[in-house]
């Protein structure tokens, strides 16, 4: 059984998203020109991204409604980090950011000043 890492903005430290779906579709195409951003699914504001990596696709949850991405724990996980690190950083770079999982409910909190090198190093094996 596997996982979820959710994404969103750390609205305790003033943390808000305010781009659109046609946004974050704009941006994921820029840096990936074969990934794919479905939705609305019916009766709910969320979207699938289904990026290129490999010979095979990552897929994303982005619920625009409630201001949070979601995957599964799939390896490598730095993958998945890097999609939405990346379309952060360009939609959203100087709000704060928290992610956690619903499996351990850590909170761990995310600075996108410090770049996406830095951002990744521990999600990387």
């Amino acid at each position: 059984m596997s996982g979820k890492y959710l994404i969103m903005p750390d609205q305790e430290s003033g943390g808000s998203w305010g781009f659109t779906p046609e946004q974050l579709d704009d941006v994921l195409h820029r840096n990936w020109p074969h990934a794919r951003l479905a939705g609305p699914m019916p009766g709910f504001d969320v979207y699938e991204l289904s990026v290129p990596f490999r010979d095979d696709h990552r897929h994303l949850t982005y619920h625009a409604d409630r201001h949070f991405f979601s995957f599964a724990d799939r390896d490598p996980l730095d993958f998945s980090f890097r999609v939405i690190f990346t379309l952060l950083l360009t939609l959203a770079p100087m709000q704060p950011v928290m992610w956690t999982d619903d499996f351990s409910g850590d909170i761990n909190h995310v600075d996108l000043s410090v770049g996406l090198h830095e951002l990744l190093r521990p999600f990387q094996r």
